[in-house]
């Protein structure tokens, strides 16, 4: 892994003409890009922080996960280091798995795990006259084909994939930088697993790729707080909301909800509004209005700030008698320490309609306070 980061910093060393500079100069430098995406900035200090690697990296092309970290202050190192969520990036593990094919190089350095969740940061490696792919990413085989990534020789499509995503882009002459996800729903994951990855593709260039790495999540989870909130529910149009449980974890939170409607005789909904029932947008725009609608959550602070956009986890739909029930998860990001509730508040999810205004209307009536300790 180390010895592809040192030949791409040679390859930029090479090509950049570093003008004399202090640190301060440097320091601003790279102040004025952070608003771009983390992995895209190509500042003129990448010249100098080459330099600088090359000098600490030596020799042996071996890189500790102390090392590491130091590396992870130099900007271009920190950015292939680095996730973008800081509270994710602090709990990853740093790894070292690299397979070679065709003249390419695809490398593993960091890997976050909690027996959900998977995020993984790669690194390739690609020699000149290589040709990418038309779009992002170089490497779509462990999505589209997710047998090719397993726990423990199991593949993830046995454990109930219910999303997953990637993408990369070019951050040196060479080297393609990019993140994969997953997250995982089965109640049987294993907390600590050998996480394997087969590759059968980079951009145009067909070949055979597969990278190991152990994973564990053994240490997040044992650190979750578990709450059961008492009253947080509200009940508006007859709908209501209710919070059951909150899992607080060292990166992430779960929150255990439950929303229920009450029918007429006729079965239509005794409120105004008439509920998607996946919490899903349809397919197919025109019909949605026939079908319902799609239903979000905003997770606010204790003043009703915005504070994190969420997803929506282990849905799970059923009509009892004159109701209909939907218990589903809020993850989100964990707040601060010292943010000691957190308020969801609903979102109707209204495709816009041409001389209509009030288009995805919160409904601050359902908003439920949940306290996190």
């Amino acid at each position: 892994m180390s010895d592809i980061f040192r030949k791409a910093l040679m390859e930029d060393a090479a090509r950049i003409n570093v003008s004399q500079m202090t640190w301060k100069q440097v320091k601003q430098g790279h102040r004025r890009t952070r608003g771009k995406a983390a992995w895209q900035r190509r500042p003129l200090v990448y010249g100098v922080a080459a330099i600088l690697v090359l000098m600490v990296i030596g020799v042996s092309g071996f890189v500790s996960p102390v090392m590491a970290k130091m590396l992870q202050k130099v900007p271009i190192i920190g950015e292939l280091y680095s996730f973008n969520n800081l509270k994710l990036d602090q709990y990853a593990s740093y790894v070292n798995s690299s397979a070679t094919d065709k003249g390419i190089t695809v490398s593993i350095p960091k890997v976050y795990y909690d027996g959900m969740r998977l995020d993984i940061i790669y690194a390739i490696q690609v020699p000149e006259g290589y040709e990418p792919a038309l779009e992002s990413p170089q490497i779509t085989t462990p999505v589209y084909i997710p047998d090719s990534v397993q726990l423990n020789g199991t593949p993830l499509s046995g454990f109930k994939i219910e999303s997953a995503g990637t993408d990369d882009s070019l951050v040196s002459t060479n080297m393609y930088r990019g993140e994969l996800y997953y997250f995982l729903a089965s109640d049987q994951i294993p907390q600590n697993a050998m996480l394997t990855i087969t590759i059968n593709q980079v951009g145009t260039v067909e070949g055979n790729w597969t990278l190991s790495v152990p994973v564990s999540g053994t240490e997040i989870n044992e650190a979750i707080e578990t709450v059961f909130p008492e009253n947080s529910s509200a009940t508006y149009d007859g709908i209501t909301l209710t919070a059951n449980k909150v899992s607080k974890g060292l990166v992430y939170t779960d929150i255990s909800m439950q929303l229920r409607q009450t029918l007429q005789a006729n079965g239509k909904p005794k409120g105004t509004m008439t509920l998607d029932n996946s919490f899903g947008v349809p397919t197919d725009f025109n019909i949605q209005y026939s079908f319902g609608v799609p239903m979000l959550f905003n997770v606010l602070d204790i003043n009703h700030q915005f504070m994190e956009s969420t997803d929506i986890h282990h849905q799970h739909f059923q009509e009892v008698g004159n109701e209909k029930i939907w218990d589903f998860t809020i993850h989100c990001i964990t707040p601060s320490n010292n943010v000691e509730s957190i308020v969801i508040e609903p979102v109707l999810l209204i495709l816009h309609e041409e001389g209509v205004t009030g288009n995805c209307p919160d409904i601050p009536q359902l908003a439920v306070t949940v306290p996190l300790n």
